[in-house]
């Protein structure tokens, strides 16, 4: 990915938010970002977990608060946060699929309606071939826990684990088109397991798995990049 790519979004992000309102009120910023404390950002669609590894700036004495890193599917991300009116406003941009999307930091409530929004409240924690050359196999090994019950995202973890859970995988190419998809449910240990060809001659692109973990109360969703990397040449190095 080009650094000049980001640069108009990022200017974008940073008019935006010195450009509303110059007064903020005495809370600590830093502290009432809720994404670092939960280690999650959001889409409109999908849920990402956010890596360690993250750079913090802060501007005008503290009032704006720029965070980027990656998530750990491999999706960098950048948020700016300031304080409005005592409370803590975010946005941010994701890169997923060669396109950017915004962030979503509103906070999830419970419908009270005789029909009841399901849950996202499923850890999806993959195992999955990351990189991959001509006629080999993705191979994606699925554990669906509970959230609650496994903080650590340990995908090892012997309890926690939830069985006879909805499992589904589709892979796009580039062009973002469908070139794979499975399904199943989650045996006794919460495992599904599922494996994708690389075709022949396949040329060198980002692949993009998407896969959902639904029950009857709860549907949860995770996204991932693998790397086609083409046919090898004699050197061993991708063509």
């Amino acid at each position: 990915m080009k650094n000049y790519a980001i640069l108009p979004i990022l200017l974008i992000l940073s008019i935006a938010m010195i450009s509303i309102d110059n007064v903020y009120g005495q809370v600590d910023l830093l502290s009432d970002i809720l994404f670092l404390q939960t280690g999650e950002i959001s889409t409109a669609e999908s849920q990402f977990q956010i890596s360690s590894d993250v750079e913090i700036r802060e501007f005008f004495g503290g009032n704006i608060v720029r965070i980027s890193g990656l998530t750990i599917e491999g999706f960098p991300y950048i948020t700016y946060s300031r304080i409005i009116d005592e409370k803590t406003d975010t946005k941010g941009i994701i890169f997923i699929n060669g396109k950017f999307v915004s962030l979503s930091f509103i906070e999830k409530t419970i419908e009270t309606q005789n029909t009841v929004e399901k849950q996202d409240d499923l850890a999806i924690l993959v195992q999955y071939t990351q990189r991959v050359y001509s006629e080999k196999f993705v191979k994606l090994d699925i554990k669906i826990f509970d959230k609650k019950q496994n903080k650590l995202n340990d995908f090892y973890q012997n309890y926690g684990h939830i069985q006879n859970i909805n499992i589904g995988v589709t892979i796009v190419n580039e062009d973002n088109q469908e070139i794979f998809s499975s399904s199943g449910i989650t045996n006794e240990n919460g495992l599904f397991q599922t494996e994708y060809f690389i075709p022949e001659n396949s040329k060198r692109e980002t692949l993009t798995v998407t896969i959902t973990a639904e029950s009857e109360n709860s549907k949860s969703s995770k996204l991932l990049q693998v790397f086609s990397l083409g046919e090898p040449s004699d050197d061993g190095k991708s063509s």
